[in-house]
């Protein structure tokens, strides 16, 4: 399946998927490491987008996002996660916790890439 967002500047692309993102996190353990750029196997799921700029916004904001849930700090997706995956607040938040430390622990395997490196590396 593929999802493509368009929108012009500012309207809410980076929040959405943000969102979209912290969902496939909720998955599983290590689900961070199954989001691959490169989609090696056909049941990696991949994120682009277009510049470097916005990837290393993206990779900040998701982790923000888990410190947020993790810290019991307010947070946009609460509400998402909760109702997607059936959990409390308290839930969400402890598995956020642990989602965090995971990446923090193995950061290089929490990859968001660029199109051109996709395709570079899908070509190779």
């Amino acid at each position: 399946m593929l999802t493509v967002y368009r929108a012009s500047a500012g309207a809410g692309k980076t929040h959405k998927l943000t969102g979209e993102y912290l969902t496939l996190l909720f998955t599983g353990p290590g689900a961070f490491r199954r989001i691959l750029a490169q989609g090696e196997r056909p049941s990696e799921i991949t994120a682009v987008t277009f510049t470097n700029k916005a990837t290393d916004e993206m990779k900040t904001r998701i982790v923000d996002e888990l410190y947020n849930l993790a810290s019991g700090r307010k947070s946009d997706y609460v509400e998402l996660l909760k109702s997607t995956y059936s959990l409390t607040e308290v839930q969400v938040r402890k598995q956020a916790a642990k989602i965090l430390i995971d990446i923090l622990h193995d950061y290089s395997a929490f990859n968001i890439s660029t199109i051109d490196r996709f395709f570079q590396q899908t070509m190779r």
